[in-house]
């Protein structure tokens, strides 16, 4: 290593501001003490000084190279979003959804600035909050409350994201999401029943088998991908995602070979929902949008459409739609005629935000809620959470038209975001119950209310300063 580039290293490990000096001096002082505990402490006393390195070691990482913590917490979305905290219950990728406001608060470059999302957020969470209060104010209910906080507030440090810090973000979770469709499809081929998974256990994962899950044919049923995913539906959403940043934010060689390997393990989890989410927004993008790249778009859309109607099991998967051996499409009916009486006597404040069938499967699919996010949230929170959540979405898909001529890159995002909105919340509920599905929706919002990376025909009045809304 040369002279010039060790002197760079050390100019950007060195304190830039009061709050790096605190840490610094935090280390200084406290490691000598935790290691002599460490030689002179029970096993309790080494467990609690472990994590308290840990905790030193994040903390000097997220404010002196926030853009680590930022890249780290897109890379477990995309590669292993059930993740857990190494010796803990805690997902992952809530503790550094947490992580990432920290990290840019001391983000170089960023301009804090107060716009429709915030405001938008802050009534979204004050109504959840009142919600839970009046409905179930148990432990539990404040656990789930903060979690999905967590998870959807994170859409604030995706809007404030430095040009920089957004390459690393977006990169991040492009990687992982492609490691994890290569993942996805090794292990659909070799090990179908998720036993690799046993080697993940060190960060949560199950031990044992039984990750299969089936499409039920008429002669035969289909497995689907699921990979580090667990499961099929949020594998969908989380490569669907993917797809929309390969397509925005890369060019060339590169994003053609993204977009097949996303696009091929998007297709093998086979979820109609995250299919029909890819279709819709790129079809926005190619109806409403402007410039050459509608073209590169509408042929990649059609030569993708011919190949999936040319595999037989993704022809069957589509084709057998509604009929009567889609127990999915049977299912959905039966929730969506029993909703009215499930919620009855709650429609205000909803059912309450602990309730077992919001954490187990098995639960869930006894109780049979309604696999519609809107109605969901509903079902919940009360109806004027779910008219909050309703206005949100609506001003996120009239965004979509108003930004569809605003440049290439913004156009795919603010799409993705209506296509999001139009299919996979209208067919599924992940998003307001499962971390890793609430996190990627938000991320996806935040990044189209954010500068775009490039600014492929961007109309001069079209392009925005940083960081405003």
């Amino acid at each position: 290593m040369s002279t010039a580039s060790l002197q760079r290293g050390l100019a950007a490990a060195r304190p830039r501001s009061v709050g790096d000096l605190v840490v610094l001096a935090a280390i200084v002082v406290g490691v000598p003490v935790l290691v002599l505990g460490m030689a002179l402490g029970g096993p309790t006393v080494q467990l609690l000084i472990i994590a308290a390195l840990a905790v030193l070691v994040a903390a000097w990482v997220t404010t002196v190279h926030p853009r680590v913590t930022l890249g780290a917490f897109a890379l477990v979305l995309g590669l292993v979003p059930y993740a857990k905290l190494p010796g803990t219950e805690a997902p992952l990728i809530l503790v550094l959804a947490v992580g990432s406001w920290v990290a840019i608060a001391f983000l170089p470059g960023v301009r804090f600035t107060i716009g429709y999302p915030e405001v938008l957020l802050g009534i979204f969470a004050a109504v959840a909050a009142i919600s839970f209060l009046v409905t179930s104010p148990s432990a539990d209910s404040v656990l789930e409350y903060v979690s999905w906080l967590a998870a959807t507030s994170v859409v604030v440090p995706m809007r404030l994201l430095t040009r920089e810090a957004r390459r690393v973000v977006v990169g991040a979770l492009v990687a992982g999401a492609a490691v994890a469709a290569v993942a996805g499809v090794l292990l659909l081929r070799y090990d179908p029943l998720g036993y690799f998974l046993a080697r993940l256990t060190v960060i949560g994962y199950h031990a044992g088998g039984g990750n299969a899950q089936y499409v039920p044919g008429v002669e035969s049923n289909t497995l689907r991908l699921t990979g580090t995913y667990v499961e099929p539906n949020i594998a969908g959403l989380i490569l669907a995602a993917g797809v929309l940043l390969a397509v925005a934010a890369y060019r060339g060689w590169l994003r053609v070979v993204l977009v097949a390997v996303i696009g091929a393990g998007l297709a093998l989890t086979l979820s109609r929902s995250a299919l029909g989410t890819v279709v819709v927004a790129l079809g926005l993008v190619v109806l409403l949008g402007r410039g050459r790249q509608r073209v590169w778009l509408a042929g990649t859309g059609v030569a993708a459409a011919l190949a999936v109607l040319a595999t037989p099991v993704l022809r069957a998967r589509i084709f057998s739609s509604f009929g009567e051996h889609d127990t999915g499409s049977q299912a959905r009916a039966l929730a969506f005629s029993d909703y009215a009486s499930s919620v009855q006597g709650h429609w205000l404040w909803g059912l309450g935000w602990d309730r077992p069938e919001y954490r187990s499967q098995s639960i869930g699919q006894t109780v049979n809620f309604v696999a519609n996010a809107p109605l969901l949230t509903v079902y919940r929170g009360g109806v004027i959470l779910g008219a909050v959540a309703v206005l949100i979405l609506l001003v996120l898909v009239v965004r979509a038209g108003l930004q569809a001529r605003a440049g290439f890159e913004a156009a795919v995002l603010a799409c993705g975001v209506a296509g999001f909105a139009l299919v996979a919340l209208q067919l599924d509920f992940p998003v307001v119950i499962q971390h890793p599905a609430t996190a990627v929706f938000s991320v996806l919002v935040g990044l189209s209310i954010g500068r775009p990376v490039t600014d492929d025909d961007v109309e001069p009045a079209a392009v925005q300063p940083e960081g405003a809304s």
